[in-house]
């Protein structure tokens, strides 16, 4: 008889209130462990950021000793003129590819690698390293530079770009929201998802921070951040003035 009724117990299998015991201790012990997973597995990509920026630091520097300032409107204009035969693309213009293809004119650049970094967000899709074809316009394409570049405002034309000066100033950034006109200083959006909330930003001087704790969820889209009302991203004058709006942030080409 007992024999019997324990082959029918074994025989019934869970009841519905025991798989959903099951169900909700799976559900929970995924959801501790899901973001220390993510954050572990985007460490790489953080890391492959904060590198390829520092070698776009170096490529902007061998820049600036040819040049005497970084890539902007009036190095455009002069390789332009300088070199005719050819063609890497649009050298200025409202993203960062443009200004970034002039680097490709000084000799022993021939990489789009350095401008890598895995982002995917508001139609911009940067998964791979270029292909390093830079010949026929071919250079930087949409979707194989995923660094924002920063510049200036020329004082007396707005609409002219320049070079930014200041040693303490930022100069690359990533990852930037993608906009079709640039930003104006600390009026930036930034991308949460791809670096899970870190964002790095390459100084002049040639060091890169990561500016995460500088932001704020965006009240309009929690997917983005902004940055924070009593902080700033851009030097202020001796008298303690925001030089913020002198600068203009330029994102990738989507």
């Amino acid at each position: 008889m007992k024999t019997s009724t324990l082959k029918k117990r074994r025989g019934s299998g869970f009841t519905l209130i025991e798989l959903m015991v099951v169900i909700a201790i799976l559900a929970t012990l995924a959801s501790v462990g899901y973001g220390p997973i993510l954050d572990h597995m985007n460490d790489g990509d953080r890391q492959k950021a904060n590198s390829n920026l520092k070698n776009v630091f170096t490529l902007l520097q061998q820049f600036k000793t040819d040049e005497l300032q970084y890539p902007c409107d009036a190095t455009a204009d002069k390789l332009s003129e300088d070199h005719p035969d050819s063609d890497f693309g649009d050298l200025k213009g409202d993203n960062s590819n443009a200004y970034f293809r002039q680097l490709f004119y000084k000799n022993g650049v021939d990489s789009e690698k350095p401008f890598f970094a895995k982002v995917a967000t508001s139609g911009l899709v940067v998964a791979a390293e270029g292909d390093d074809r830079l010949a026929n316009g071919q250079a930087l394409k949409a979707g194989e530079n995923a660094m924002s570049y920063v510049m200036c405002h020329d004082k007396g034309d707005t609409t002219v770009k320049t070079s930014v000066k200041k040693g303490n100033a930022p100069l690359v950034m990533c990852s930037v929201l993608p906009s079709k006109t640039p930003y104006t200083g600390d009026k930036l959006v930034v991308d949460m998802d791809s670096f899970r909330g870190h964002f790095f930003v390459l100084s002049c001087d040639g060091s890169v921070a990561d500016m995460e704790k500088v932001l704020e969820e965006n009240p309009d889209d929690d997917t983005t951040g902004v940055v924070r009302k009593d902080k700033s991203l851009f030097p202020e004058t001796k008298r303690g003035r925001s030089t913020a709006t002198d600068y203009v942030i330029l994102t990738p080409e989507a």
